[in-house]
């Protein structure tokens, strides 16, 4: 989970784009419903599926979707898909990917990667007080 702070929040037609400050990054939130509670400068702890996430060796330089540029510190790998934790500066989380992909990519622990989350998995999993 990642705690963070809403610093921005756009409402159209019931859709809601709010975004968040984790230290000197952005993260953007893509939703349909949003809590009351949600407000500007309220704590938060985010979180996403790690069948959400993307992993790419190369920078795909696409401002829409959230990056976190981290480090591959251990890998579970199954026959169909593979789990592989990463650790940036603000949190530690995984990502699922298909075994096939992995191999593929001959993604290794230690490697630097860099993953993607559409800012729709993003969700607010904890108002913290």
């Amino acid at each position: 989970m990642i705690k963070a702070k809403i610093n921005a929040i756009k409402n159209h037609e019931n859709i809601n784009w709010v975004e968040f400050l984790i230290k000197k990054h952005k993260l953007f939130m893509l939703a349909l419903e949003l809590d009351e509670k949600a407000s500007i400068n309220q704590e938060v702890l985010l979180a996403f599926k790690s069948s959400e996430c993307l992993l790419s060796k190369k920078n795909l330089e696409n401002s829409f979707l959230n990056t976190f540029y981290a480090k591959i510190i251990d890998i579970f790998q199954g026959q169909i898909i593979t789990i592989i934790r990463l650790e940036n500066e603000i949190c530690t989380f995984e990502a699922q990917i298909s075994t096939h992909e992995f191999l593929e990519q001959n993604y290794q622990k230690n490697d630097f990667v860099f993953a993607y989350v559409h800012p729709s998995a993003l969700f607010i999993r904890e108002y913290l007080c």
